[in-house]
C-alpha cells in the first residue's frame, strides 16, 4: 500500500516536469493577453466540456467575437494518455475540492470526506475523466423536458444533438441497427471496447436474465455491453481537443488561459461583463456586449453566481451580499454514489500482458440493470474492471482513483494475486438523496462548502441494497461455478456478521462508498434558469454545464454535458436572430 502510494507521488511529480515542457502548447489556442481583448460579444466563463463546445459553436459566426476565460492552462502531455488517468487527480489540472464531513457517509476511509475531482484545465472534468461515453436513458431527458417545461429538452429532441456531436469510429457498431442513431461527422471522435475478455461476463449476466445489447446509447438502456470511450487514435478526446484543438486559428476566438472570473458584473440587472484575476494578480473587467455565458461546473457555477448576488437570500445575508435575484442557486446538487464491489474468479498464474498506454487501462464492460424486471427504465448502472493476476493495477484504482481505507486496499491487492478479479462500481441511477453547495466566504480564493448529501434519503440505501442482491446473483451463472467465482465480502469492524444480509449491506455502502464524479444540477432548469438557460431575473445571463441539468441522467454524464451544450449554443445564437 504505501509503495503504491509512493509511487503514484512519483509518478504526479514527474508529471510536473513534463508540464513545465509544455509539451502540448502547440496544439491549443494560444493565451490572449486580457489587455488585447476586441470587444466580446460573449464571454464565456470556462473553457471545460461545455465552454469549448459553446465557444466553438458560437464562433462559427464571424461576425462576432467569442472570449473564453479559463482559471486553468493548456492541458499536459500526461492528461492525453488513456492509461495514466489515475493519477490525474489531486494535481495541479484538478481544483482539489473536498466534500463536508457529514458524520455519517465517508467515514471507514483514508480521510472522513470525499475527494472530488473537477478539472482546472481547458476540457475541464473531460480532460480528467475515465473515458466512457453512455448517455443515459430516454426518460431522464423526457424528466429535462418537464421540469423546464419545454419539450425541446426531451429525448427525441436531443437526439439529434448527440448525433451532431459524434464521430464514432467503430464499423460494427455503424453498420448495425443502431448505427442511425450515431453521427461521423461530428467533433467528438469515439471508438469501442474490442477485448474479448468482457464476452465471457456478458455471457454470464445473460444466462441470469439480463440482455447483451449491442449498444447501450440508443434507446434501449437496460442490459450490458461493450462500452464506446472518447478515446481515438490512442489519445483521450476530451472536449479541448475536440472542439477547440482544430479551431485553435479561428481568428475571431480568443482564449485568456489561467485567470480567474472572481464576479459577474451586473448592472440594472443586466449581465455587462466579468470581473478577473490574472495569473500575476491584476484585477481585470472584461465587457460582454452581448451575452455573458457561466460554464464553469457544478460547484464554480453556483460559487460565482452567489459571489455576484444572485442565490439563497438567506445565505447571501448572511455573507453580507446585496441579493439582486433570489434564487436557489446550489441547492438540489446530485451526483451518484459509488459502491464498489469485488468478485475473485478463477487462479492463474499468467503474467499480465504488458500494459498499453493508448487504451483504457483494464479490460471493461458496462451495463444497466433494473430490479423490477417489469419496467423499462434502469435502477442502476454499473462500470465493471476486468484484472487478471494485476493486483498492482487494483491497488492503483482503490488508493489512487477511490481512496479507500488502507485495510480495505490491502486485502483487494491480496484478492488480486495470482485471480482474476471482477472490478464493479455500482450506482444507483437516479438518487432521491441532495446535496449542497454554499459560499464559505465572500474571498473568491476560498473553495465553497461541498456537502454531498449522499443517503441523506433512506430511500437510496435500500436501492442499493436492492440493486446489489439484483447483480451480484451473476455469482449463481455457470462460468461463476465452474471457476470458484465469489463476492469478496471484507470484515469491517462496524459491520454485522455474516455477510450478505441486508444488515451488512447497508453497512458495506457506507464503508466501500465514494462519487462517481458526476456533479450536477447546482443552477438547474425549472427553478434558477428557464428553459433557454437563462438566469431567473437577471438579463443577458446564461448557465450551461452540468449545474444546468435538473436532474441527473442515469449514467456518466459527460455525454449529457455535451448534449446540453450542442443545444445551448443554438440557443443562444436563435436568441440574437429574433433580438
Amino acid at each position: 500500500m504505501d509503495a503504491a502510494l509512493a509511487t503514484a507521488q512519483v509518478v504526479k511529480g514527474a508529471f510536473l516536469v513534463l508540464t513545465a515542457l509544455a509539451l502540448t502548447a502547440y496544439k491549443w489556442p494560444e493565451h490572449k493577453n486580457p489587455q488585447d481583448l476586441p470587444i466580446c460579444d460573449y464571454v464565456i466563463v470556462g473553457a471545460g466540456t461545455a465552454g469549448s463546445i459553446i465557444a466553438n459553436r458560437l464562433s462559427e459566426d464571424p461576425t462576432v467575437n467569442v472570449c473564453v476565460i479559463e482559471a486553468g492552462g493548456d492541458p499536459p502531455l500526461e492528461s492525453e494518455i488513456p492509461s495514466l488517468f489515475p493519477y490525474l487527480p489531486k494535481t495541479n489540472i484538478d481544483w482539489n475540492l473536498t466534500s463536508e464531513d457529514d458524520g455519517f457517509t465517508a467515514q471507514y476511509r483514508r480521510y472522513k470526506y470525499l475527494d472530488l475531482p473537477a478539472g482546472k484545465v481547458l476540457g475541464g472534468s473531460s480532460t480528467l475523466h475515465h473515458f466512457y461515453h453512455v448517455r443515459g436513458d430516454p426518460t431522464d431527458y423526457d424528466d429535462w423536458a418537464k421540469a423546464s417545461g419545454d419539450n425541446s429538452w426531451s429525448w427525441q429532441n436531443l437526439l439529434p444533438y448527440f448525433i451532431k456531436s459524434e464521430h464514432v469510429e467503430d464499423e460494427y457498431i455503424l453498420n448495425s441497427e443502431n448505427g442511425r442513431y450515431h453521427g461521423t461527422n461530428g467533433y467528438l471522435r469515439l471508438t469501442r471496447e474490442n477485448r474479448d475478455l468482457p464476452l465471457k461476463y456478458l455471457k454470464a449476466l445473460e444466462e441470469m436474465g439480463h440482455k447483451i445489447l449491442e449498444d447501450v446509447n440508443a434507446g434501449e438502456t437496460l442490459g450490458f455491453t461493450r462500452p464506446l470511450f472518447s478515446i481515438s487514435g490512442g489519445v483521450r478526446q476530451s472536449s479541448a481537443s475536440s472542439y477547440l484543438t482544430p479551431i485553435k486559428n479561428r481568428q475571431n476566438l480568443y482564449i485568456v488561459k489561467n485567470t480567474m472570473v472572481t464576479r459577474i458584473i451586473i448592472s440594472n440587472l443586466e449581465a455587462t461583463g466579468v470581473q478577473c484575476t490574472t495569473s500575476n494578480g491584476q484585477t481585470i473587467i472584461i465587457n460582454a456586449r452581448k451575452e455573458v455565458i457561466i460554464s464553469a461546473g457544478a460547484f464554480n457555477s453556483p460559487k460565482l453566481l452567489m459571489l455576484s448576488g444572485i442565490g439563497p437570500r438567506d445565505h447571501l445575508n448572511s455573507l453580507g451580499i446585496q441579493v439582486l435575484s433570489d434564487l436557489p442557486v446550489g441547492e438540489n446538487l446530485q451526483d451518484h454514489l459509488a459502491v464498489i464491489l469485488i468478485h475473485q474468479l478463477e487462479a492463474t498464474s499468467e503474467t499480465p500482458p504488458a500494459s498499453d498506454p493508448t487504451k483504457f487501462p483494464l479490460p471493461t464492460f458496462i451495463g444497466f440493470g433494473a430490479v423490477n424486471k417489469s419496467q423499462s427504465h434502469p435502477d442502476y448502472m454499473t462500470l465493471n474492471i476486468i484484472s487478471r493476476n494485476a493486483p498492482a493495477a487494483l491497488m492503483q484504482l482503490c488508493s489512487s482513483v477511490f481512496f479507500l481505507h488502507d485495510e480495505i486496499c490491502n486485502e483487494i491487492y491480496a484478492g488480486g494475486e495470482g485471480r482474476e478479479v471482477l472490478l464493479t462500481v455500482m450506482n444507483v441511477g437516479r438518487p432521491v438523496s441532495r446535496g449542497h453547495v454554499e459560499l464559505r466566504s465572500t474571498n473568491p480564493e476560498d473553495p465553497p462548502r461541498i456537502y454531498t448529501g449522499f443517503l441523506s434519503a433512506n430511500t437510496d440505501i435500500i436501492k442499493n441494497i436492492d440493486s446489489i442482491l439484483d447483480y451480484i446473483r451473476i455469482t449463481e451463472s455457470s462460468h461463476f461455478i465452474n471457476v470458484g467465482g465469489e463476492t469478496m465480502y471484507f470484515n469491517f469492524p462496524s459491520c454485522p456478521q455474516p455477510p450478505n444480509t441486508r444488515a451488512y449491506w447497508r453497512c458495506y455502502i457506507l464503508n466501500m462508498m465514494d462519487t462517481t464524479f458526476h456533479y450536477s444540477s447546482t443552477c438547474a432548469m425549472g427553478s434558477v434558469l428557464d428553459s433557454s438557460l437563462r438566469v431567473r431575473g437577471i438579463s443577458k445571463l446564461r448557465v450551461a454545464d452540468a449545474s444546468a441539468m435538473p436532474n441527473i441522467v442515469s449514467s456518466n454524464i459527460n455525454a449529457a454535458v455535451v448534449v446540453l451544450a450542442e443545444k445551448a449554443a443554438d440557443l443562444i445564437k436563435q436568441s440574437q436572430i429574433c433580438a
